[in-house]
């Protein structure tokens, strides 16, 4: 019995070292990681609800064709407890679109020294490196934190989506990104430093800690200051996405059309209230329109609108001459553009230029691109 109990150990043994030598000769390149086994299933407890998981520690390729695919729009993903799966043919509407805010850089230090936080912090490929952290006693992410690419407001509902969608659970709201190192072995020992941070792939300096993956140059990331366009070159590693469940089925905010404007979750027509204020009651003009239109900017300028248009109607019906007439209609075009209605902004502004050419008003109707929203009438 004592040699059968051994040369099953043997195998055992035998089978571990040919199961890394697989893992390390086969690198993951999906997204999606093979089934779990059954023992590591109940420990992805721990990821439920994990909205901000890291991506550190995903293949270079997989991290590649995240970020390929967040320049095309908003990511749709199967999420669930250790399973994310980006659905690449679903999409969400345009507007849903990712805009970059930049940060000053700041560091971070995840640290993850038993399997609940490596769940919690890695679902993705926490399985992959349960043995690197049984035998390190401790994985580490330190990264550094230039900036996000963020889609604003509430996420789209799970019929606002188009293409195959099938099992769509969340969208990808915000992604971080900056340089990172992730490494196995004490933060201490490494320090959170440009020598972690930079060292290559696999010992570091320190010979108590061994690089996994890393990605961005924290000296590129230096240079990163708030109010820039995109990542500093080099410092545009993704570290983290943020997650948000899809909104149920007929509870989506609306996209509305041209001459509506979103009231609550429901597009209505665009009013266009017109009043005399009570000043402009006893007003009496005495330059043809020229001091209504004066006083119709006045208003705009005060986010009185329905005054303003009461003033600029009173110019017009004043018998004005064409520069005076021109100024008063493109006057009323500012106020519908800040009433949020470009329709009716482009119809003022056409009718301005037919009576009086003005480089101002022609480089406003190329701003508003009426040539376009007219073609659309």
């Amino acid at each position: 019995m004592k040699k059968l109990a051994f040369v099953n150990a043997c195998c055992l043994l035998l089978l571990a070292g040919c199961g890394s030598q697989l893992l390390q000769q086969n690198p993951v390149s999906q997204a999606k990681p093979p089934p779990l086994p059954d023992q590591f299933k109940n420990k992805c407890d721990a990821a439920k609800g994990q909205l901000r998981p890291l991506v550190v520690e995903w293949a270079a390729p997989d991290r590649a064709a995240l970020e390929a695919q967040a320049r095309q729009g908003m990511l749709v993903v199967k999420y669930m407890g250790c399973d994310l799966e980006v659905l690449r043919q679903c999409r969400a509407p345009k507007r849903f679109g990712y805009k970059y805010t930049a940060i000053t850089p700041k560091d971070e230090l995840v640290t993850m020294s038993n399997a609940e936080q490596l769940y919690a912090s890695i679902p993705v490929y926490a399985a992959k490196f349960e043995g690197k952290l049984a035998a390190s006693g401790e994985l580490n992410a330190a990264m550094t934190i230039v900036g996000e690419y963020g889609a604003a407001g509430d996420p789209p509902a799970i019929d606002q989506l188009e293409g195959e969608c099938t099992g769509a659970s969340h969208v990808v709201t915000a992604l971080t990104v900056g340089a990172f190192a992730f490494f196995a072995g004490a933060a201490k020992s490494a320090g959170l430093s440009a020598s972690v941070l930079n060292a290559g792939a696999g010992a570091s300096k320190d010979s108590k800690t061994e690089t996994l993956s890393r990605d961005g140059d924290t000296k590129a990331c230096a240079v990163s200051k708030r109010g820039d366009g995109t990542p500093p070159e080099g410092c545009g590693a993704l570290l983290r996405i943020e997650l948000a469940s899809l909104v149920a089925a007929g509870e989506g905010i609306p996209e509305c059309k041209l001459g509506t404007k979103l009231v609550g979750k429901t597009c209505k027509p665009i009013e266009h209230p017109s009043e005399l204020s009570p000043d402009d009651k006893t007003f009496v003009d005495d330059k043809n329109g020229y001091g209504w239109s004066t006083r119709c900017f006045n208003h705009f300028r005060a986010g009185a609108y329905a005054y303003a248009r009461a003033a600029c109607q009173k110019a017009l019906e004043s018998n004005p001459d064409d520069k005076t007439k021109g100024m008063a209609l493109f006057n009323w075009a500012l106020v519908e553009d800040a009433n949020g209605d470009p329709i009716t902004a482009c119809q003022k502004i056409s009718q301005s230029l037919a009576v009086r050419d003005h480089p101002g008003v022609r480089k406003k109707a190329e701003e508003l691109k009426c040539k376009e929203i007219m073609k659309q009438q």
